[in-house]
């Protein structure tokens, strides 16, 4: 796992362009996502730029996705640096040394019959966001995505998607699919099964009520 951190580590540094500010997020991010049980495990992966010759604080939101039912602080965070929001984001507040610092934050969204969903909201342009799934697990799919299959990536083979030019404050949304199921498939067919023999019993009780004879309403 160090192994392949350092080596997706390794990608930012080549792919991400210079700064232009003392300390910012660079343009470039990663999602390595792992399919789990009726969910998906992520690690979203950025780096912060510090071209100046002292250390620079900076506070920022975090693009995880607003699906996200666990997250955990990984490498380069402390704990107490990354924060929830008023508006139930996170954000990152943390004094950064110069050079390039490496963010890994380690998440999970759900999935429901196979099917997941991952909303990302853009707090500044980018240049590019690539989700890289192990070995074809599962797929990804949603507009604007470039799919490359099996691609080779520090010894281990990823399909990879990628959102190209993306605008700051926009939404991108990109569906999971074929996502392994637990057991709420089977509670779903089984309650479908219980509502339909409850109305099956309801209309036999109807139709095989006992019928009065004519007339025998006047009676009563």
């Amino acid at each position: 796992m160090v192994k392949l951190k350092v080596a997706f580590a390794s990608l930012l540094f080549a792919l991400s362009m210079q700064a232009m500010a003392a300390v910012q997020v660079t343009n470039k991010h990663i999602f390595v996502l792992y399919p789990g049980v009726d969910s998906v495990f992520g690690s979203y992966i950025f780096m912060v730029t510090n071209d100046g010759t002292q250390p620079e604080r900076l506070s920022f939101p975090v693009m995880l996705p607003t699906e996200t039912i666990d997250f955990q602080a990984q490498e380069g965070l402390a704990p107490n640096e990354l924060n929830l929001g008023q508006d139930g984001g996170l954000t990152i507040d943390k004094t950064f040394p110069p050079g390039d610092t490496l963010i890994t934050i380690g998440f999970k969204v759900p999935a429901e019959v196979g099917t997941g969903r991952m909303t990302l909201k853009a707090a500044q342009a980018f240049e590019s966001i690539g989700m890289f799934v192990f070995e074809g697990k599962f797929q990804i799919s949603g507009p604007g995505l470039d799919i490359r299959r099996n691609v080779d990536f520090s010894g281990r083979t990823y399909d990879t998607y990628t959102l190209n030019k993306g605008e700051g404050g926009k939404t991108y949304e990109v569906e999971l699919q074929n996502i392994p199921e637990g057991r709420g498939r089977l509670w779903t067919i089984g309650w479908v099964a219980a509502v339909a023999l409850l109305l099956i019993a309801a209309a036999l009780a109807w139709f095989s009520r006992p019928q009065l004879p004519q007339g025998a309403e006047d009676t009563l």
